[in-house]
């Protein structure tokens, strides 16, 4: 049986979806490029808040995510632009929570999963891991992994 791939537009739904992302042209078909034009411009701070509501995070969880401080995710206007650097860790972790809702089927167990310790990685909770790059990387090689059906 030849395994469901996510499609890429779904995908792309998704992140203008989480993280209020008005579209201003057609769904490019290239996802990474229109992240990338996305994260060079500049999320907005209600995105952060919008990933917050869709994703089931608390303030605080996504405020370590992101390594900024909950005073501050308080004190910003919804429309202040945000560095690069958050902008891309936000887009990161909305691709990750769709891929992991696709692979669950189901948000919830999802973050469940997220919660838990998880023998494949070093009996860290996958949570724990994704406040960098490389643990989104390794979360989401886990959940390819289960999507696959290969245990480790």
């Amino acid at each position: 049986m030849i395994p469901k791939l996510i499609d890429p537009s779904d995908e792309q739904d998704t992140v203008f979806k989480w993280l209020d992302i008005k579209r201003k042209t057609p769904r490019p078909t290239n996802s990474s490029f229109a992240y990338m034009r996305i994260i060079k411009g500049g999320l907005k701070s209600k995105s952060i808040k919008s990933f917050i509501k869709h994703s089931n995070l608390t303030q605080k969880q996504v405020s370590r995510l992101i390594h900024i401080s909950e005073r501050t995710l308080q004190r910003n206007a919804p429309e202040k632009v945000i560095n690069i650097g958050i902008s891309e860790k936000l887009v990161e972790l909305t691709r990750l929570f769709h891929k992991g809702i696709k692979v669950f089927n189901d948000k919830e167990k999802f973050n469940t999963w997220l919660f838990r310790p998880n023998k494949s990685l070093e009996d860290q909770k996958p949570i724990e891991l994704i406040e960098t790059s490389l643990g989104i990387d390794l979360v989401f090689d886990e959940l390819l992994k289960i999507e696959h059906g290969v245990f480790s």
